[in-house]
């Protein structure tokens, strides 16, 4: 059989010991990531994240569309106080391990990672708007206390 044509990938065992714990770590980071948030709405706010008890929020509130003031609280300990969006990071994690598991021989895999890249992007810069016009002046408080969206350091 052709070398081109062959369809079994050979990978190094450490590089599939990378993917392998790529995939891992970005599964833990999606899952740990929406616990902390479940654990937090759950309790009200009564939980210990990373060991701190309360955990840290920003206290906010908005109008309804009835014209009725509420309260809700953003999170701002744990994996929340890394990155807004953080679960999106363990997601994108996640899907390049899904990629990187095909090897480097062909383009085709990798338009995965782009898809969910631009999917979870625009969901971010989306989800994003409509909190600044529902929550204006406190959600711009907790943009400073929790800055990146995504990427620590980076988005």
């Amino acid at each position: 059989m052709s070398e081109d044509l062959n369809p079994f990938l050979s990978l190094s065992a450490a590089a599939a010991g990378g993917v392998l714990a790529l995939g891992l770590v970005g599964y833990y980071v999606f899952r740990a990531t929406n616990h902390q948030k479940d654990a937090f709405r759950r309790t009200d706010g009564t939980c210990a994240i990373w060991g701190r008890r309360p955990p840290a929020f920003i206290e906010c509130s908005y109008r309804s569309a009835d014209g009725g003031v509420h309260r809700s609280r953003l999170l701002t300990s744990g994996f929340w106080g890394v990155a807004r969006h953080f679960n999106y990071t363990g997601d994108l994690m996640g899907s390049l391990a899904y990629c990187l598991a095909c090897g480097g021989g062909h383009l085709l895999p990798y338009f995965y990672i782009a898809y969910m890249t631009v999917l979870l992007v625009h969901r971010c810069v989306r989800d994003e708007h409509r909190c600044r016009a529902k929550y204006g002046d406190d959600w711009k408080r907790y943009t400073d206390a929790v800055p990146y969206r995504l990427l620590p350091g980076v988005f």
